[in-house]
């Protein structure tokens, strides 16, 4: 049974609310196995000309996942590219659950800034990956 997990930091600033969003958003995702993908929640332009994509990351191994690097792109619904940058992160994902995750790009990694947010596609290819013992 799939689950949904929670960054520290999320699990703290969240409100009931917005957990119980993202909770129903992942419980109406079909379920995944043997793979790693990402489904974007929601995106948006920021003010300073970036964009800002949060993202329910999918761990269908049986292992956990420890993320470190990923290439994030976002594109549009003719395959266009309207941002694209790499990440640094310290994630850790359960084998078969998921985690929610916003990206922040920077105003320069934005190539499209007219693209309706609704048709964003989101691409997440780690670069860096530890698959550990199962759980």
């Amino acid at each position: 049974m799939s689950q949904l997990q929670f960054h520290p930091v999320w699990k703290d600033k969240l409100t009931l609310k917005q957990k119980e969003e993202l909770l129903t958003f992942f419980e109406e995702q079909a379920p995944i196995t043997g793979k790693f993908d990402a489904v974007l929640v929601r995106g948006k332009y920021k003010k300073n000309e970036g964009a800002v994509a949060t993202v329910l990351l999918r761990n269908g191994y049986e292992k956990l996942l420890d993320i470190k690097q990923a290439i994030v792109e976002i594109t549009d619904s003719a395959n266009h590219l309207v941002a694209a940058e790499k990440f640094e992160l310290d994630l850790s994902l359960k084998g078969d659950s998921a985690l929610p995750w916003s990206f922040v790009f920077s105003r320069e990694s934005v190539k499209k800034a007219d693209v309706d947010s609704a048709n964003w596609k989101i691409h997440v290819d780690l670069q860096e990956e530890i698959q550990t013992k199962k759980e």
